[in-house]
């Protein structure tokens, strides 16, 4: 059987693993961010662009990605205290 201390610490753990993974999608997003300016500059006499669709695709998810990640931890977060 299972205790309540240990439903609360593996929430615990849980809610740091989400911050974690917020603060790399933040990083992630920053890189990319980064990565297209760069690509973008450099393409401005290319005669194609040196951007991949697929970054601009990518770019668009972030946002939903880190809404996730934030309901997620809100979730456990609330589930956490009401134990």
């Amino acid at each position: 059987m299972t205790s309540v201390a240990e439903v609360r610490l593996a929430l615990e753990q849980s809610c740091e693993l989400l911050r974690d993974a917020h603060r790399s999608v933040r990083e992630a997003q920053s890189a990319l961010d980064e990565a297209m300016d760069i690509l973008t500059e450099a393409g401005a006499n290319h005669p194609e662009p040196l951007v991949p669709p697929g970054f601009a695709k990518a770019r668009e998810k972030f946002a939903d990605e880190l809404d996730l990640i934030v309901r997620s931890l809100d979730l456990v977060q609330r589930l956490a205290v009401e134990l």
